[in-house]
């Protein structure tokens, strides 16, 4: 009996330090789950309310690590240091934020503006003074010149041009999808040829 006994105690002793062991060990397995936001992507809408719209972004598995929230585009939306998402206007922005030790999470904030817009009559075209016209004895011999304006477009690092902002923060968030994080962007201007005017009679035509 006493065997019994004796057999029993050394039993449950072993059992107990064997669950002492597991227990850190699957504190430690949890600890190193990967960090990641609880969205990837969300939608604000503003309405007649003077409070502008809000969200707020966690970062999971991030532990007692430091964290630093950042937005592409201020005028649309702002992120706080904790991770409030406020919207400002309609149009789309990443929040973007660097866990220290791991990847850069990203969500996609798209901005809905609900509210009416008030219209104004536009003010009348004054009347154009009329254009030196060439005497009826000859005709012009038109010299043309272009009249051109430049446009901004959206030129990425990797290359590609995008005709405005927002077709390129779909792209910055496509890449960062399938792991590319090291997308940026800078201005590209062009210049194009919108009409053609004559130099002495000052008629304008077509681009040619």
């Amino acid at each position: 009996m006493k065997y019994i006994i004796k057999k029993s105690i050394v039993f449950i002793t072993a059992f107990a330090i064997m669950l002492t062991l597991a227990m850190p060990m699957s504190a430690e397995v949890a600890s190193k789950k990967a960090p990641k936001l609880n969205k990837t992507k969300t939608t604000l809408t503003i309405t007649k309310k003077k409070t502008k719209p809000a969200v707020l972004l966690k970062v999971k598995n991030a532990a007692e690590r430091k964290v630093k929230w950042a937005s592409s585009n201020k005028k649309v939306v702002t992120v706080s240091k904790n991770g409030k998402v406020v919207a400002k206007k309609k149009g789309t922005a990443i929040i973007t934020v660097k866990v220290k030790g791991s990847k850069t999470l990203r969500c996609k904030v798209t901005v809905k503006d609900n509210r009416k817009s008030v219209t104004k009559k536009p003010a009348p075209n004054p009347t154009p003074s009329p254009s030196p016209k060439p005497s009826v004895e000859t005709e012009c011999q038109h010299v043309w010149i272009n009249q051109t304006k430049t446009v901004y477009k959206v030129l990425c690092s990797c290359g590609e041009i995008f005709e405005n902002h927002e077709k390129w923060i779909e792209h910055d968030f496509t890449a960062s999808m399938n792991g590319e994080n090291n997308h940026s962007y800078t201005d590209h201007p062009e210049t194009i040829v919108v009409s053609q005017e004559c130099k002495l009679c000052h008629k304008t035509r077509p681009v040619q």
